[in-house]
């Protein structure tokens, strides 16, 4: 019997690695030695060709190098060198605390595309950002194309953008670097400082194809700083900068964006964010975000233009204002807001000077680079007092849509948790409760109606409603009116000649809705004349 030859494979990786790893600086069988700042390093052609892309060129593509023992590495400092000498042969590094060392490393493995070791790298630079290594570590990560680390520099510069744009490092930025930085509506100094470090920095580097000057947002200054410090410099053509001055002095539309913070979803009217008011009386509860205690208001009269002020930390991005009107009771106030950045030059982007608002305002608007925030009360059902119990600002990814400055709602505004009242009619609760089966909101036919309130002007089209009527042995008749203000009314919906049962789904042409007055102009049921409606919606979700 003939017995078959059966191969046996033996693995011993681990004993290969530490005999590699031995290797390292290891002066036996050391075929080349590596010179750097005057100190050597010993090491192996073979090894460090097959591992590294960066020895590889200047050992064996380069022939003066070729049959050399000793090389002379310069342009790197000898702990970054040594670092990457000792990933190669066991597989893991060691990073000096020297930001500039470690930028040599990742360039290194940049080089060797030695992903791992840039991820590393990158997580250890981070925090070891400052006012004196952010231009070299944001210069090397524009460089290499390093989103992470250079979104990290970013972020750190616009913290510190004062500091930051009047450092004599600024001037070391690379084109590329300044670009991009300067792009940022989120990095946040005076553009007049901006412009004068941007001109120190042209002094000193080529701004090729004047890409770097173009960054600089002239129509953000002041007609004084372009006229004293910007025309003399010879920066710009004096085309851009009259273009630039009848921007600002409003003859011509605005091109450019202003800078300004994003911190999204973050109430940015607080003293965390260094936010104050500024103008107003009784104002220390105003940014506290205690809106439910009914003795704590700012205030001003109606008849102060002046109205309450606040002023945010920094310049920044708002599209979202949320305020609550003190309520102590059922009466209404009008209002407008307006934002500025100089106190100066005011734009409104909320106007309900002429619509009658109370309780909980949720108000949106186009995005604006905002630092002051004026709120005007214009009118007051009870007396001559505007007061706000709370105020936020922020900016929101995700609005409603809004429509002449209104929210157009795809959800039903009606209700109780958005401060909805019914302010005529018998048994108001039962209106907004949401239980359509057990009770009903009524009115005696020729004699008052049905009126709700909503908290704030919405763009309304649709409405439901549910009658009473007893399984549909009862009929009504009745019609709908809208108004803002409770004095102009406009019909929406005329139904005094058509008998209507149960649910009614009302559609009508979309205006803005405060007041919604339905009244009842019949009654089918002998004995009786009464208008009954157990639910309402607005606007309609079906």
């Amino acid at each position: 019997m003939v017995q078959s030859d059966e191969s046996v494979t033996i693995t011993d990786t681990t004993k290969l690695l530490e005999d590699v790893a031995s290797l390292y600086l290891n002066q036996k069988f050391s075929d080349i030695t590596l010179l750097v700042d005057d100190q050597k390093l010993y090491a192996h052609k073979v090894i460090l060709a097959v591992r590294s892309k960066y020895f590889e060129s200047i050992l064996y593509e380069d022939a003066q190098n070729t049959n050399q023992t000793e090389i002379t590495i310069t342009g790197l400092a000898f702990d970054a060198l040594s670092s990457l000498l000792k990933y190669i042969y066991t597989g893991t590094i060691d990073f000096s605390s020297d930001v500039e060392s470690t930028l040599q490393v990742l360039g290194l493995a940049h080089q060797n595309s030695l992903t791992d070791i840039q991820t590393t790298v990158v997580k250890k630079l981070k925090p070891l950002l400052n006012l004196k290594n952010v231009y070299a570590v944001l210069n090397t990560a524009n460089l290499y194309d390093l989103e992470e680390l250079a979104e990290a520099c970013h972020s750190f510069m616009d913290l510190n953008a004062s500091e930051v744009v009047t450092s004599d490092s600024f001037t070391d930025l690379s084109q590329k670097s300044m670009i991009k930085l300067l792009q940022r509506n989120d990095f946040v100094a005076p553009e007049i400082e901006i412009f004068k470090s941007v001109a120190k920095w042209c002094k000193k580097n080529n701004d090729v194809d004047d890409l770097v000057i173009q960054c600089v947002r002239l129509s953000s200054m002041t007609v004084i700083d372009i006229v004293t410090t910007v025309w003399s410099a010879k920066l710009f053509d004096c085309e851009k900068l009259l273009q630039a001055i009848a921007e600002i002095v409003g003859v011509k539309t605005k091109t450019s964006t202003s800078r300004g913070f994003y911190l999204l979803d973050e109430n940015l009217a607080t003293a965390q964010h260094n936010a104050e008011v500024i103008v107003g009386t009784n104002t220390s509860w105003l940014l506290t975000g205690d809106g439910n205690t009914e003795s704590k208001f700012a205030n001003h009269g109606v008849d102060e233009e002046s109205g309450i002020i606040v002023k945010l930390g920094t310049p920044s991005f708002v599209n979202h204002f949320k305020m609550r009107l003190w309520d102590g009771d059922n009466r209404s106030y009008s209002y407008y807001i307006s934002v500025s950045l100089d106190q100066k030059n005011w734009k409104r982007v909320i106007d309900h000077s002429l619509i009658s608002c109370r309780s909980d305002q949720v108000l949106f608007f186009n995005q604006q680079v905002v630092q002051y925030i004026k709120i005007v009360g214009t009118h007051n059902t009870a007396n001559r007092d505007f007061r706000i119990m709370s105020f936020e600002a922020y900016y929101k990814n995700d609005i409603p849509t809004i429509r002449n400055g209104i929210i157009c709602p795809n959800y039903n505004v009606a209700t109780i948790e958005k401060k909805t009242i019914v302010i005529e009619g018998v048994n108001p609760p039962a209106l907004l409760d949401g239980n359509s089966l057990d009770s009903y909101t009524y009115h005696k036919i020729g004699s008052g109606n049905i009126t709700i309130q909503l908290a704030q002007p919405y763009m309304i089209s649709t409405m439901r409603l549910l009658l009473h009527d007893n399984d549909g042995s009862r009929q009504f008749r009745y019609f709908v009116e809208t108004s803002v203000n409770k004095s102009d009314w406009e019909i929406a919906v005329d139904l005094r000649n058509e008998d209507c049962t149960s649910w009614q789904n009302l559609r009508f042409k979309e205006r803005a809705v405060v007041f919604i007055r339905i009244t009842g102009t019949y009654d089918s049921m002998s004995g009786f004349s009464y208008f009954l409606v157990s639910y309402f919606e607005c606007p309609s979700e079906m």
